[in-house]
């Protein structure tokens, strides 16, 4: 009965998320676009944000799981400002590989994990205030050095303010492929590892016990997190609070397990955000408002909320 209803629920979710893109294709500034401009622009800038949404949730409920902290999100533990400090040091020196590019953005995520852990973790134990705090203190680091970056070195191209603040409109069709790919393995990966997940947010003690390579897994699933929420970043800027909301949307609609989780939150994800860059592009028209700012519009509230629970429950 619960695998019937959970069919059912998915079915539902990708045909609303089906639904809200092709939807999606005819919103905008224009209301009478051509056809050229449908496919030309809103089609990638359509697929680029279920791409982007999907990487992010899906990284912010390995964050979740590994860390036992359901206000970990890649923006708030500061990996999201980390990688596009890394992004914008390739530029700044001059690395114009896309292999430079990611692997810049992937070792600047890693580093910001590891920063917040190590800050957070007091005689072996992190508390989860103490770790939101952590994860502030390296966000609002990192944040100071890309906009160091931007006032010394960019501050005459406004396209790069734009991705400061989240976009959707990255023309460079490699980079989205390779985006792409990221994000579908490591999608795919973490979703073969739902089962240690399962078991980590138990407890590390609990799941070694239960035959879990606690460390080996956690190390995994840090890259996994890490690499995608890079591959978000490399194409997209700045994108905060995806990766808060959905899981705890889909943990209520679908339950905590996480081989239905994953996929679950992935195609969340996908739609909150197709749904955020419609109301950005249309909002106040012909102007147009970073989707960043709509998402931190609409998580700030929301992140506010479950602290204050996570409080009276202490």
């Amino acid at each position: 009965m619960n695998d019937r209803r959970t069919t059912s629920q998915f079915v539902a979710l990708i045909g609303l998320t089906m639904l809200v893109a092709g939807l999606c294709l005819f919103l905008g500034p224009v209301p009478d676009a051509s056809w050229s401009i449908i496919m030309e622009v809103r089609l990638p800038r359509v697929l680029l944000g279920l791409l982007v949404g999907a990487g992010l949730a899906t990284a912010g409920v390995i964050l979740q799981g590994v860390l036992r902290n359901p206000l970990a999100d890649p923006f708030i533990l500061g990996t999201s400002s980390a990688a596009t400090t890394g992004v914008m040091l390739a530029g700044l020196l001059g690395i114009g590989s896309y292999f430079g590019l990611y692997f810049m953005a992937l070792g600047f995520g890693i580093f910001s994990i590891y920063l917040v852990y190590r800050i957070a973790t007091v005689a072996n134990r992190t508390p989860v205030q103490t770790m939101i705090l952590a994860g502030v203190i390296v966000s609002l680091f990192f944040n100071a050095i890309v906009f160091v970056f931007f006032s010394i070195f960019f501050r005459e191209q406004i396209s790069v303010l734009y991705y400061l603040l989240g976009t959707l409109t990255e023309g460079d069709t490699t980079k989205l492929v390779i985006s792409a790919v990221i994000i579908v393995l490591g999608t795919m990966v973490s979703w073969f590892l739902g089962r240690d997940l399962d078991l980590l947010t138990q407890g590390e003690e609990a799941a070694f016990h239960l035959g879990v390579r606690t460390e080996t897994s956690k190390r995994i699933l840090f890259v996994l997190a890490s690499a995608m929420v890079a591959a978000s970043v490399a194409v997209a800027g700045l994108i905060g609070f995806i990766g808060l909301i959905v899981p705890h949307m889909m943990r209520i609609i679908m339950g905590p397990k996480h081989r239905v989780l994953i996929p679950a939150s992935a195609l969340g994800g996908a739609l909150v955000l197709v749904l955020a860059d419609a109301l950005a592009r249309t909002a106040v028209p012909p102007l147009e408002i970073p989707v960043g700012a709509v998402t931190a519009l609409l998580g700030s509230p929301y992140f506010v909320f479950l602290l204050r629970r996570r409080q009276t429950e202490y």
